[in-house]
């Protein structure tokens, strides 16, 4: 805020000529502002001579002047218009100073509209002056000249965007002409600079074309390894191939080969002279068959019939004369050799069937082979791929393999979720129809003594008789109301002595259990403290058995007196140390058995108290069955007394 008033005064003292200070401007009251404000536009509209004295305006008529101004300047206030006008017209600061804001800081803008409104603004005339012919001529050429303004101020502007562009254009000019110089001369510089250096310029060019043959002669290196690699694949090969037929030929001979060929002979001979001609017979005769059964029109069943009749007449025939044929000729001395023909022959045939499957194999293998041989070339012309490639790949299909088990395991959640609330829906349905299998049946029962002409009055004492009963029910609901109450409470004490019942009983069986584990505890210590007493016991009367033997023998015997005198005190010692256990021993179990005595004390206090409890529950519950039962049915409580 301090800001804008800064910007107002120094502005409005350059454009007023005023000698106005910070604080000085804040003390002006509203009538010197709208003063200010009023001078500022006359002096943007250049009315502010020496023939116009702003002090001499009255308030009312330097705010119609002002929003006159305003208006034709296009200010568009913060606040609602009549707030703004309101506000212009008591000098309000809020109002002023934004104004002089606007207006100081789009002078030139404003100076232009101020100056275009002088001549654009039109006159308002009335309608009933219009109708004088002078008026209406005069007012024809006033708008004949604003339109005549506006195309000569239209092509001002242009004039003057015209100039400013030529003007732009000659510095730009003048500019570039400067550059020229500047490059013109610097050029000349590095010539006679690069003047004794001009062999360098022929070795530059020299070293590029060197260059560049060393790019193309590296180029074709590139290219005569390909064609090596290539040749020495094929170069392997070959050798391979070689290799196979080297190893093939090994322990050839001129009378193997010859075999061979003889073999190869035979049996190319063999299918030519036999089995080709045979299959040439097969196809002959079934083209014969073919073309008779072509010549046939038509046969019909009849001529079928006649021509199976003869079929098995010549097969008859056949027979007869083979059976007559072996009658006369009883030993035929050729048969077995015909059989062994027909079983060689037999066999040739198979064999050339054989081959010829072979055969048939063998090219298709071949040419599997050749496929196989082709599409491995182009798998060795095609380029593979780079490591940075199959590690996209990989990562791709990382990224998709996570993208699918992540999709799975949802798929797997939406289908137990699916099944769980079939399983529940199921559920509801399930309780939806056993709640509606209930049938409801409405018994009416219809008074004896009721026919049609005293329907009203059997009503009336129906009516009559259900208030008697409502007016007596009353006081019994009321009770029912409070029994419930104290059903309730009672109800809810009992809950709270259950728990209370419950948490004392798991503290108590808590503190037996811990209680019965120490004592037994404190038993099994006692039963061994007396164990070891008798153990003692017994060793002192023995080491008392003991000195005994060795006082006698002490006494027989004066030459070891030493001897027994050591033996003796350390057996006195050692019975001391013994007895001196034992009394301790005694005065564990004495403890002990305090101990224990105290334990069995709590102990029976905590069973006493649990058998009051459970007598408490015990008459509670004789109690609450003596007085009666709450039944809860259907969302009401009743109370059965028993």
């Amino acid at each position: 805020m301090s800001e804008n008033v800064k910007f107002i005064v120094t502005e409005v003292n350059k454009l007023l000529g005023r000698n106005y200070n910070l604080i000085g401007f804040n003390a002006l009251n509203a009538e010197d502002l709208l003063q200010i404000l009023c001078g500022v536009l006359m002096k943007i509209q250049q009315q502010d001579g020496s023939d116009v004295d702003i002090k001499l305006d009255s308030p009312e008529e330097n705010s119609i002047y002002i929003l006159t101004a305003l208006r034709i300047l296009n200010y568009q206030p913060d606040v609602d218009p009549v707030t703004f006008r309101q506000g212009l017209i008591r000098g309000e600061i809020e109002i002023i100073h934004p104004i002089l804001t606007w207006l100081l800081t789009h002078i030139d803008v404003v100076r232009k509209r101020a100056y275009l409104s002088r001549f654009l603004v039109k006159l308002d005339i009335p309608s009933e002056y219009l109708g004088d012919s002078e008026i209406s001529l005069l007012h024809e050429q006033y708008l004949s000249l604003v339109d005549r303004f506006k195309t000569i101020h239209k092509e001002r502007e242009i004039g003057k965007k015209d100039v400013e562009n030529a003007v732009e254009l000659a510095t730009d000019l003048q500019a570039m002409a400067k550059e020229k110089e500047a490059v013109t001369a610097r050029i000349s510089r590095i010539k006679t600079k690069a003047e004794p250096a001009l062999h360098l310029l022929d070795a530059c060019k020299l070293l590029r074309t060197e260059r560049d043959k060393e790019r193309d002669l590296i180029s074709q290196k590139e290219q005569e390894e390909d064609t090596i690699t290539d040749l020495q694949s094929s170069l392997q090969r070959v050798e391979r191939e070689l290799h196979a037929l080297k190893r093939d030929s090994t322990g050839l001979t001129p009378q193997i080969l010859i075999q061979h060929l003889t073999e190869e002979v035979t049996v190319q001979s063999a299918i030519v002279k036999e089995k080709l001609p045979s299959e040439l017979n097969a196809k002959k005769n079934r083209m014969r068959a073919l073309s008779v059964v072509k010549e046939y029109s038509y046969l019909g069943p009849d001529k079928i019939l006649t021509m199976r009749n003869n079929l098995d007449a010549v097969l008859k025939d056949i027979q007869d004369l083979v059976e007559s044929k072996i009658s006369k000729n009883d030993i035929d001395k050729m048969g077995p050799f015909r059989q062994q023909a027909a079983a060689v022959g037999n066999m040739k045939r198979n064999a050339l069937e054989r081959l010829e499957k072979i055969e048939s194999s063998l090219e298709e293998l071949q040419s599997r082979l050749k496929e196989k041989r082709d599409h491995s070339k182009t798998l060795l012309e095609t380029s593979i791929p780079r490591a940075e490639e199959l590690k996209k790949y990989i990562n791709r299909l990382k990224t998709k393999g996570t993208l699918y088990k992540r999709c799975k395991a949802e798929i797997a959640g939406l289908k137990a979720e699916s099944g769980v609330l079939n399983r529940t829906a199921a559920i509801l349905d399930g309780q939806i129809t056993h709640s509606y299998t209930t049938n409801v049946t409405s018994k009416v029962t219809i008074p004896e003594s009721y026919t049609l002409d005293n329907a009203l009055v059997t009503n009336t004492q129906l009516s009559h008789s259900i208030l008697a009963l409502r007016t007596n029910l009353a006081p019994v609901i009321r009770d029912m109301k409070s029994l419930r109450q104290a059903s309730r409470e009672t109800d809810e004490r009992y809950q709270k002595a259950c728990k209370s019942h419950n948490t004392v009983e798991m503290t108590m069986k808590n503190t037996t259990s811990d209680l019965l584990s120490e004592t037994k505890r404190l038993k099994n210590k006692l039963l061994q403290d007396t164990n070891d007493k008798k153990e003692l016991q017994e060793k002192i009367a023995k080491i008392k058995i003991t000195e005994e033997k060795l006082r006698n023998e002490a006494k027989t015997n004066n030459g070891l007196n030493n001897v027994g005198q050591a033996l003796k005190q350390e057996l006195h010692n050692t019975i001391v140390k013994e007895e001196e256990t034992l009394r301790n021993s005694n005065k564990e179990q004495e403890r002990i058995k305090e101990h224990t005595m105290q334990y069995e004390n709590k102990t029976q206090q905590w069973n006493n108290i649990i058998s009051i409890f459970s007598c408490k529950i015990q008459c509670a519950e004789e109690s609450k069955q003596t007085d009666g039962i709450v039944v809860r049915r259907g969302g009401a409580e009743t109370l059965v007394l028993q």
